[in-house]
């Protein structure tokens, strides 16, 4: 008796690897398209981290500042503070009379006038705060710039050339002549007399640029702990506003919740804007913070 044996092999057709092969260029197609968004998210949680950083160490140097750097003019009524962060360039005096209102660490604090003057009268809260100065720092006073126009998002801004002396000399009813502090202007009625202004903005014209030496004091205050700088510090900087908060207390002893107020500039609101790769074009758009963080001071 014979026995016929199958000697047929199993296998693949070239139809089921092509097909298998499609899959796969699919997949992994759909695998490195995950690379670029994983990437720029990497990208922005360092940047943001840096960003926080930044702004926490600048508010320690501001909270510091106040503490125990602050004076005043001869006449008692004009206040600074000495402000020491990296970006900073002017040294420090050995006494804080020696401080010039040009130095770049020196911050003029932008009193009420009726904290300066016999003129007592009441102001609606809301009023006193719209129209009350904004002190950019660093300080642009004595440089000659044009405002940008605002375009499309903002009422337009009149050009302006500047030509004073930083920080007023330390008087900030002087100070602030760049007009980076500008009231907001609304022409709604185009053509007649119509003007409302909507409150008060302002232009952030320079920076303080920060080195690689910022992540170099960080380490040094974090108790042995390694910063590692994967992304160039460098290239980030940041500016401060600072402005009479609203619920600044009042020369008439008002209740910071009522309506009215003789403003005492006793309390301030400080707005920290970090930059990366800042840039300014005269007559252009402005320069985008990637991080603005908003703190209240007592002087």
């Amino acid at each position: 008796m014979s026995h016929e044996i199958s000697t047929r092999e199993s296998g693949f057709t070239i139809l089921e690897i092509m097909i298998a092969t499609a899959i796969l260029v699919v997949g992994l197609m759909g695998l490195l398209a995950l690379f670029p968004a994983a990437m720029k998210s990497g990208t922005i949680t360092i940047q943001d981290t840096q960003a926080a950083l930044i702004a926490r160490s600048v508010e320690q140097a501001i909270r510091e500042g106040i503490e125990n750097r602050k004076g005043q003019e001869e006449n008692g009524y004009h206040t600074y503070f000495l402000f020491q962060h990296d970006g900073v360039v002017d040294p420090l005096p050995r006494r804080i009379e020696d401080a010039s209102s040009a130095s770049d660490h020196y911050v003029l604090l932008p009193t009420p006038r009726a904290a300066i003057t016999d003129t007592k009268q009441a102001q609606d809260r809301g009023d006193a705060y719209q129209q009350g100065k904004v002190f950019v720092y660093p300080e642009t006073d004595g440089m000659s710039w044009i405002p940008v126009r605002a375009g499309l998002t903002l009422p337009e801004v009149e050009d302006v050339e500047a030509d004073a002396d930083p920080n007023g000399n330390g008087n900030p009813a002087l100070a602030d002549d760049d007009k980076d502090d500008y009231i907001i202007v609304d022409f709604s009625g185009r053509g007649t007399s119509v003007r409302r202004e909507l409150g008060r903005d302002f232009l952030v014209m320079k920076t303080f640029p920060l080195s690689n030496r910022f992540l170099d004091l960080l380490e040094e205050d974090a108790d042995g702990e390694k910063v590692i700088d994967n992304d160039p510090i460098s290239q980030y900087s940041f500016a401060f506003a600072i402005r009479p908060a609203f619920r600044d207390s009042s020369l008439d002893r008002s209740h910071p919740f009522e309506r009215t107020l003789v403003p005492a500039g006793e309390l301030y609101e400080v707005e920290i804007l970090v930059y990366r790769s800042f840039v300014f074009v005269k007559g252009g758009d402005r320069a985008e913070p990637i991080l603005r963080k908003t703190i209240l001071i007592h002087r």
